[in-house]
């Protein structure tokens, strides 16, 4: 509990620096512009989805595993294997990014925002390449603290360079750019710790001796292991990111910003309970092993309290949005205001779903869960786009809310009535 905990400290900390630089450069930017901004770094976000991003976690429990047997081997061909996949999808990827600007003139009319996505994508590429062997390697060993740093250490380089190049009037241009010589920054900075992090414990691998197993490693021997957890991981980002991609089709960019700003305000309070969800995927599985009646108990407690809690978050937010919001994003973000109460009901959801992750994850049931949330997203899309045409902002306000509230709803349903009989 206590690594668990100290991880998490450097993704709050990680979750704070973004928060308070989109504070800024929304301030700097103002609405119109801000609202590209949102749209350029949101399509980006996207993307993610098919850069392997999950397939850490699932290998972290290989490579933990390996680690506590002493198997250099093993621990050599997962993070080749981690490798081999960022390369290969990089590679796709920059190859599709060529007709990004298409895409976004298709979707926006607007080809600049694929261009301003098409470079933050390429510094998660950069990024993706050693930064997430790093993490691997460093939580197999259990220096939870490094991890953390350097969690915090690549979130501040990145956004803070972001941050300079935009209060310098380089605008959504300078931001993307920031986050490209941050990635090239963190990249070498790992590249060169290497060396020293592997001098105090020789089980982990040389790079060299990873970029030979990346050329030689059997996928299969490893994917079945990560996929599904990825997949899971992924979804969850399409319903965090998919609401600004699908606004900026109807909406005009300035309340692309409103939207933006005040679901991004209801999330930042929301935050207070990620860490609880990521100890849930220790606690759970611990638990399944000593008594299946004991966790299924717990679940059911804790998702109990949680929502109380959220509904508390998101009430305390409501009530101080329009102090905050005019001491954080000045006057001409006023309007985003009221879209934070209706954001409540959302919010209040949100904390059902706070073990629903960790609890499929302990009774293996994650494809479960795919299959609820492509099912709600394969009606939710074209609903969404539908209420954004005809309602606006207030439109996406409801379709976030249908979206997690039915997700996890049903999720918590099928659980109670089947998965944890």
């Amino acid at each position: 509990m206590k690594n668990v905990a100290t991880l998490q400290v450097g993704n709050i900390l990680g979750t704070l620096i973004q928060a308070v630089v989109g504070i800024f450069i929304a301030r700097i930017l103002q609405p119109e512009m801000f609202g590209i901004y949102a749209l350029a770094f949101s399509l980006a976000s996207l993307f993610s989805i098919f850069m392997a991003t999950g397939v850490g976690e699932g290998i972290t429990s290989i490579v933990a595993g390996a680690y506590a047997r002493k198997d250099r081997e093993t621990i050599a061909d997962a993070l080749g294997f981690l490798l081999k996949i960022a390369l290969i999808i990089g590679l796709v990827i920059t190859v599709v990014l060529i007709f990004l600007p298409q895409v976004s003139n298709l979707l926006y009319h607007r080809y600049d925002i694929g261009i301003f996505a098409g470079i933050v994508i390429l510094a998660s590429i950069i990024s993706n390449l050693f930064f997430s062997i790093l993490q691997v390697a460093l939580q197999a060993e259990k220096r939870i603290s490094m991890a953390a740093f350097f969690i915090f250490l690549d979130q501040l380089i990145r956004w803070g360079l972001s941050l300079v190049l935009v209060f310098a009037g380089y605008k959504i241009l300078g931001a993307a750019i920031g986050h490209l010589i941050g990635a090239v920054i963190v990249f070498l900075i790992v590249v060169l710790s290497w060396d020293k992090l592997r001098s105090l414990d020789t089980l982990i691998p040389t790079l060299g001796n990873i970029f030979d197993r990346a050329r030689s490693v059997n996928w299969r021997r490893f994917i079945r292991y990560s996929f599904w957890v990825a997949l899971d991981r992924n979804m969850g980002t399409l319903f965090s990111f998919l609401p600004i991609s699908l606004a900026g089709i109807y909406l005009l960019s300035s309340d692309v910003a409103f939207y933006k700003v005040s679901l991004g305000f209801t999330n930042l309070a929301l935050s207070l309970l990620g860490p609880v969800s990521t100890m849930l995927n220790i606690e759970f599985s611990r638990l399944r092993e000593e008594s299946f009646s004991k966790m299924r108990n717990n679940f059911f407690r804790i998702s109990f309290y949680s929502l109380l809690f959220s509904t508390f978050l998101v009430t305390i937010a409501a009530i101080i949005s329009p102090i905050a919001f005019k001491i954080l994003y000045g006057q001409s973000f006023m309007p985003s205001v009221k879209y934070v109460y209706g954001f409540i009901i959302y919010g209040i959801f949100y904390g059902l779903g706070i073990g629903l992750g960790p609890m499929w994850r302990a009774i293996n049931k994650v494809k479960v869960s795919i299959i609820i949330n492509s099912i709600v997203l394969a009606v939710g899309i074209p609903l969404g786009l539908y209420l954004f045409k005809n309602f606006g902002i207030w439109g996406g306000v409801i379709m976030v809310t249908l979206w997690f509230s039915i997700s996890h709803i049903a999720s918590f349903l099928y659980l109670y009535l089947y998965g944890l009989k």
